[in-house]
């Protein structure tokens, strides 16, 4: 009996930390769309999708409830991030500078969605677990 309840309390949290959000999102995210809104007398088409290029060969690998792996073309990056549930934003920071956090972006229907400003314009860009 004792045994029994044991194993009964480990299953029980082992399916309630699997359905976390946080579980939910461990994978590889890829860049599935990229929007932008920039000004169009400051960059020419050619410069608005080398841009655009350049952000859809950018991905990361959720590892696990605190481990991202950020990659892009020629560089990777190990960071710890978080979730916060009631507003859906992902948040990132480096461990050599803890208290600097960065928004990766917010989970919507899914996806995750991340914005960013900038001078020249905004820049939408959308990523989507690969399966």
């Amino acid at each position: 009996m004792k045994i029994n309840l044991i194993f009964f309390a480990a299953l029980l949290i082992t399916v309630f930390s699997c359905n976390s959000p946080e579980s939910k999102l461990s994978g590889t995210w890829k860049v599935t769309d990229v929007e932008t809104h920039f000004d169009e007398n400051s960059m020419t088409p050619a410069m608005v999708s080398q841009v655009v290029e350049m952000q859809k060969e950018a991905f990361f690998k959720i590892l696990n409830d605190s481990v991202i792996i950020i990659m892009s073309s020629d560089n990777t990056h190990e960071a710890k991030w978080s979730f916060d549930e009631e507003s859906g934003i992902i948040s990132y920071y480096f461990e050599t500078t803890p208290s600097t956090k960065n928004e990766l972006g917010t989970l919507i229907n899914g996806n995750i969605i991340a914005e960013s400003e900038a001078p020249i314009g905004k820049m939408v860009i959308t990523y989507a677990k690969e399966k």
